[in-house]
């Protein structure tokens, strides 16, 4: 037979495509091994420089913040919006007051810019305590929420008592708590860092700032979720859920109308000078315990009066009035702020106004109106003017 019609064995063909195959298929994996290495280098390249450009765009960043801010930019993003979030609800809460935290920024909390961030008032300790509180808050729900690289849900939820009011059924920790742990302790160290002259001004600045995680954690609330037939609720899950915002900001302003005066000791300890509200009530008479020597007898009344004075607020200094304008201290003043005439609070002409008197105008505003709701899903509406008049400060 002439070599061109040379037959090869039916099974050494079989055996060649096999070799050929398995050559084929080593060649591939390697150049995948090889691109999914380059592949990954160049992501951790992308991660530091991605994460350079984040933290040197804040201003202000101590070297500990921003070696803080290198290891977790993402955590550190979300600390920004937690400021940012503290802000508005200051602002929120203080609308109808004399400082109304407008001169405060997300920057200027972050690098004092601000000189009110440097002085001893009651709205200095306000300003520390919503914007600690406001850091943990933020990161505590990014971490639940899986945007955050660094943390997840709150492991120690797992691992805690059964709520009282969950103990009459079925009961198991389940879906995803906030974790508040992981939040509290990244505010201590983003916030607390700046904190280091042992002077009165960084004592009470840190114990207000933690003064504001603990409002924070008081009021962390377990939501549950029943399950059975036809909702008998035979089963019970339950996770912990930070707060709404606005709830921390009422438990602050509360902290804030009762703050307590101190002054330093010469040991570097902080003294309070005020009482704190409702110490003055006359309590019903206790029979008397008995002294036993070689023990502290007043070591309970002690720890309850440490753990009362943690959540209070701490100022050191007076307050000014805040009446007129004095941009060396940062006070924008209230002339030009919209007062209500009628009203005897703060919010009224005779206290906002600080006794200059308001002048009464015709103010015209653009708001939405005659909205209608078309099938599905649009709603359309015609821009109204309103025009009223209003009373602002002279």
């Amino acid at each position: 037979m002439p070599p061109s019609r040379m037959c090869v064995p039916k099974k050494s063909r079989i055996g060649f495509a096999n070799r050929f195959t398995t050559a084929v298929l080593v060649l591939v994996l390697f150049v995948e091994r090889r691109r999914a290495s380059s592949l990954m280098s160049n992501s951790v390249d992308d991660w530091v420089s991605g994460s350079a450009v984040i933290c040197n765009g804040i201003p202000g960043l101590t070297k500990e913040q921003r070696d803080l801010c290198y290891i977790s930019p993402d955590v550190t993003v979300a600390a920004l919006k937690g400021l940012q979030m503290a802000i508005a609800e200051c602002q929120h809460q203080f609308t109808w007051h004399r400082w109304n935290c407008s001169s405060l920024t997300a920057s200027s909390r972050t690098q004092k810019s601000s000189v009110l961030l440097q002085r001893g008032y009651r709205e200095t300790a306000f300003a520390y305590a919503i914007s600690a509180a406001g850091v943990a808050h933020s990161i505590a729900r990014a971490c639940s929420m899986g945007r955050l690289i660094s943390c997840g849900c709150d492991p120690s939820s797992y691992t805690g008592r059964t709520p009282t009011k969950a103990r009459s059924t079925h009961w198991k920790w389940g879906g995803c708590s906030h974790n508040l742990e992981y939040g509290m302790e990244f505010s201590r160290q983003f916030l607390d860092s700046r904190e280091k002259a042992g002077d009165i001004q960084s004592t009470v600045n840190l114990h207000n700032n933690q003064a504001g995680r603990l409002a924070l954690a008081n009021n962390m609330q377990i939501r549950c979720k029943c399950h059975g037939m036809s909702g008998s609720c035979e089963l019970k899950t339950c996770w912990k859920v930070a707060p709404d915002f606005r709830q921390v900001g009422k438990t602050l302003k509360d902290r804030f109308r009762g703050a307590i005066l101190v002054a330093q000791s010469n040991l570097g300890n902080v003294t309070p000078l005020t009482r704190i509200r409702g110490s003055r009530r006359r309590r019903p008479e206790r029979r008397q315990k008995k002294y036993r020597p070689g023990r502290d007898n007043n070591a309970g009344s002690k720890k309850k009066k440490s753990q009362g004075l943690a959540k209070q607020l701490f100022y050191y200094q007076k307050s000014p009035n805040f009446c007129e304008r004095d941009p060396y201290q940062d006070i924008p003043g209230t002339a030009g702020r919209r007062c209500n005439r009628t009203s005897p609070g703060g919010d009224g002409c005779a206290s906002l106004c600080c006794g200059r008197g308001y002048n009464v105008v015709r103010q015209r505003r653009i708001e939405r109106c005659r909205c209608k709701f078309h099938w599905c899903c649009v709603v359309q509406c015609q821009n109204c003017t309103v025009e009223e008049w209003i009373t602002v400060c002279k």
